[in-house]
């Protein structure tokens, strides 16, 4: 029986650097193990070849990653490969894959151009995962794309073929690394975006099952590093790789029923535009006043008066005293027509108190706008008579 080593034995290696956690455990004997392989068995099966890249990306191997991307001339899809490189926390591997490979995170089934085989099926490459060349990206936020495979524990069907594999998961490692490569600029708008999403979607999901304490903690790491990346947006003012208006969409087709209150609570803290403009556009909402309620000392007023009208008179109907008194600060938020629908709900339901406070706050706000159209006229007369 011939010694040559065979990429069954690789995949092998390669597997226990997984379980050891290190992917400098066995990197020598991984490295040279490649170059044999590949003499002997050179052209790897296209599936192979993917396979033994995911396979090493997810291990952390980047000698490995490298030998074979110096070897192999053609990878049919190289993005999942990306996906464990981050799942796993291994930041030098994808920034590689990133920068050296140009991997995209989002990026199609690459065909070659003859085959003398039939490829199998797209989906056993990104495991069903939508990617840039889908017109449906973007359009449901719940459906999955290669993102959000990264904040999932292994399932250990992983392998493309022989036998499965898996890592210890941790949201913290695959945040932090994720955090790493999108904080650098390595990733273009679209990316940004998905990823974006993929953390929301993830901390919502974790918040409405709350089977554990873990998934709580990894639900907040979620909602930490969207915030940082809106801010990060922010910050980069229309920078290409960092997002664009779409992260507000984003958010805003979070906000549906029975959707988790931490998760509304986040949006109403960091964008309380798209939460006023939801509760406006959305009837079903505008009957959640146990979950508005509570955010309405951490919103701001919108720039339309119409989405802040929604709130005071969602208030006003649910006799929400208190709540409308911390709007004080918001009177010019709220034009006369705002007002006036709020105090005719509160005196329909005969909320007496409420509509009592309503009024002295119109009658308030009406000789704030007189006074100040007197100043301007009184301006006016001292500029002609100068």
């Amino acid at each position: 029986m011939s010694d040559t080593p065979t990429p069954e034995f690789l995949r092998e290696v390669l597997s226990k650097q997984m379980q050891a956690q290190n992917p400098n455990s066995i990197a020598p004997e991984a490295k040279e193990l490649v170059d044999e392989i590949i003499e002997a068995h050179y052209p790897l099966d296209l599936i192979e070849s993917c396979d033994l890249l995911e396979r090493a990306s997810a291990a952390g191997n980047l000698d490995v990653v490298k030998a074979l991307c110096s070897y192999v001339d053609f990878f049919v899809y190289r993005s999942f490969a990306l996906v464990l490189a981050l799942r796993s926390g291994h930041s030098d591997v994808a920034r590689w894959l990133i920068e050296h490979e140009g991997v995209d995170l989002l990026a199609p089934i690459q065909r070659p151009e003859q085959m003398s085989v039939m490829l199998p099926p797209d989906t056993t490459f990104t495991r069903s995962a939508l990617t840039k060349s889908s017109t449906y990206l973007f359009l449901n936020p719940l459906d999955p794309t290669p993102s959000t495979y990264i904040f999932r524990p292994y399932t250990g069907f992983e392998q493309l073929m022989d036998r499965p594999y898996s890592c210890e998961f941790s949201m913290q490692k695959a945040a932090k690394s994720t955090h790493e490569i999108v904080e650098a600029g390595l990733v273009d708008d679209i990316v940004f975006i998905d990823l974006f999403r993929a953390y929301l979607v993830c901390a919502a999901r974790k918040y409405r099952d709350r089977r554990s304490e873990k998934d709580m903690a990894d639900g907040r790491i979620c909602l930490t590093e969207a915030e940082f990346m809106l801010n990060l947006h922010r910050d980069m003012n229309g920078a290409s790789g960092y997002g664009d208006e779409r992260l507000y969409d984003i958010l805003g087709s979070l906000i549906v029923p029975r959707c988790a209150p931490e998760i509304y609570e986040f949006i109403a803290r960091i964008a309380p535009d798209v939460l006023l403009e939801r509760l406006y556009e959305l009837e079903w909402l505008q009957d959640e006043i146990d979950l508005i309620a509570p955010l309405v000392s951490i919103l701001e007023p919108s720039d339309n008066s119409d989405h802040n009208a929604a709130l005071l008179i969602m208030l006003a109907k649910n006799n929400c005293l208190e709540e409308i008194k911390i709007l004080e600060s918001w009177d010019r938020a709220f034009d006369d027509a705002a007002f006036e629908q709020a105090l005719g709900c509160a005196s329909d339901l005969e909320y007496v108190e409420m509509a009592t406070y309503l009024l002295s706050r119109k009658t308030k706000q009406h000789k704030a706008d007189t006074s100040d159209d007197a100043n301007v006229e009184d301006d006016l007369l001292g500029l002609l008579l100068l």
